[in-house]
């Protein structure tokens, strides 16, 4: 009989222990899982390739802002708009960045980056305004005009609360700018205070920026999303300090310069990759990340040899900027609109896959200047980038070597 209430008393007190672990393992975040949906990958194969520690410091906001100088590296970035909303994108970023204590470069580049910079609703109705803010992931935290969230210290959770009675937090609200663009820099007060501590319990993706956390809520699971936000922001610090087109190496005696700004740029694919094809001479060129719609610059002093089309099948056609607008997308080969400079001893770059090109056949063009847009032309999955191209006479080189110092590329830091 005793030895039954043994082995009475040592079952429970398992199932106590037990209970009691399971309880404490649930315990481990006060608050309900923050869980981003849907969000926007196109190449996550070569991110996975990619760790923190291949990227450079980002640079350093300026110690103090100047309006007008802000203002008009936003219209660069954004394009065009008019005037009354382009002062007033410029006046909210900046108040609701200082009153939240962030970086309204940072603020600037994510409006581009989930919008760029239109003030409409988009079709899905969990995510408003223009930083597509998700409702839902955020309401439940929400209360009596305070965001509750908490910071591990002292081996315990530990609540803070953020003040945010200026607008209530709702759809209608998210959705227009001024609430929008306040309670988005609020959000991100949050993810700034909370990241180190989020990433000590959730760390199934190592990145470099707390602004991973907008996309992904308390997990993050991509680094994709973080890239493009902090390449709009170099891209907008570049058009706010007037810098010059960012030097680049030099190839056959040509001194080049960058073809994308806001660098370093992520290689997508490289040269000679042979995308799992047993046969054939591989990639011709190196693919470099890149935003729909952002400026492609010659990447030194040359003449335009070809502005136009590839076709499918063969050959090319040459395009004013006019036709290549009009020319039907469906109807393009593989190279898409792209753009041929020649250089100096037979050296000439290509680049594809363009939206827009803004020169013409025989042109001269100055290393910097803008030739046409990023686009996916001609290609089916792989989505906007810029197929890069050297050749020196019929021969092919791989850019990636010369442009070391503007691009991370994960087949240089293989062991």
């Amino acid at each position: 009989m005793a030895l039954n209430s043994k082995i009475k008393f040592s079952f429970f007190a398992i199932l106590l222990l037990v209970i009691t672990t399971s309880g404490a393992l649930a315990g481990k975040w006060p608050w309900q899982r923050r869980i981003g949906k849907k969000v926007e990958i196109h190449h996550r194969r070569q991110y996975q390739r990619v760790t923190p520690d291949m990227w450079p410091p980002e640079p350093k906001t300026p110690s103090s802002i100047d309006h007008d100088k802000f203002k008009s590296a936003l219209l660069t970035l954004c394009g065009q708009m008019p005037p009354k909303r382009l002062e007033k994108y410029t006046t909210e970023i900046l108040e609701n960045a200082a009153a939240f204590k962030i970086d309204p470069f940072l603020l600037a580049a994510l409006v581009h980056d989930r919008s760029r910079c239109q003030p409409k609703t988009p079709e899905n109705a969990t995510k408003y305004g223009v930083t597509r803010i998700d409702v839902d992931m955020h309401a439940p935290h929400i209360r009596g005009g305070k965001y509750k969230y908490f910071v591990y210290a002292a081996a315990a959770w530990s609540p803070r609360f953020l003040d945010v009675k200026k607008y209530p937090f709702n759809i209608w609200k998210a959705a227009k700018l001024s609430s929008n663009l306040y309670w988005s820099a609020a959000i991100l007060r949050v993810f700034k205070e909370q990241h180190e501590s989020l990433d000590k319990v959730f760390s199934k993706r190592p990145h470099r920026h707390y602004v991973s956390h907008w996309f992904f809520g308390d997990n993050v699971r991509e680094i994709e999303p973080e890239d493009r936000v902090l390449t709009g922001r170099r891209r907008l610090l570049e058009y706010y300090n007037e810098a010059l087109p960012m030097p680049a190496g030099e190839f056959m005696g040509v001194q080049m310069v960058s073809p994308l700004d806001g660098v370093p740029r992520l290689v997508l694919d490289d040269f000679g990759n042979r995308r799992g094809k047993k046969w054939g001479p591989g990639h011709q060129g190196t693919d470099l990340t890149a935003s729909s719609g952002e400026p492609i610059r010659a990447i030194a002093d040359g003449k335009i040899v070809f502005a136009g089309v590839d076709l499918k099948g063969a050959g090319s056609k040459m395009l004013t900027p006019k036709d290549a607008n009009d020319f039907p997308r469906n109807e393009m080969g593989s190279g898409g609109l792209y753009v041929a400079i020649s250089h100096k001893k037979g050296f000439r770059t290509y680049y594809m896959h363009m939206d827009s090109i803004a020169v013409n056949d025989w042109e001269d063009v100055k290393a910097g200047q803008f030739i046409g847009t990023v686009g996916s032309t001609g290609t089916v999955q792989s989505g906007a980038h810029l197929h890069l191209e050297f050749r020196v006479a019929k021969t092919r080189v791989d850019p990636a070597v010369y442009l070391s110092s503007i691009l991370v590329d994960p087949k240089r830091f293989a062991p």
